[in-house]
């Protein structure tokens, strides 16, 4: 079995910051908790799972806490990869991975 870290593109950085995601043509958002992001994705934690191939609009909040405003924030669209039950017992989580379709708007 290969490693999923060795199949991985790009480098991966761990940065716990809140998020906002919505389905694609909806104006309606949720919000989860990045796990960690890189060049080509994300992972995100969510108390609802996402289908794979589901096409979203991701917001990161506060991604640089020295800069402030418009510029402090990062909208990405992506496809859902995958969606994993964490099998937490206080509160229903899941691990949803997002890959980029477009380019990470700043």
């Amino acid at each position: 079995m290969t490693n999923t870290a060795n199949r991985r593109e790009f480098t991966r950085q761990r940065k716990e910051i809140r998020v906002r995601y919505s389905l694609l043509g909806s104006e309606e958002y949720s919000d989860a908790q990045l796990v960690d992001v890189s060049e080509g994705g994300l992972c995100m934690e969510a108390s609802a799972p996402l289908r794979t191939g589901t096409q979203i609009y991701v917001q990161l909040l506060n991604i640089n806490p020295e800069i402030s405003g418009l510029a402090a924030h990062r909208t990405s669209h992506g496809r859902v990869r995958w969606t994993r039950d964490l099998g937490c017992l206080e509160q229903t989580r899941f691990g949803i991975g997002v890959q980029y379709t477009h380019p990470v708007c700043h």
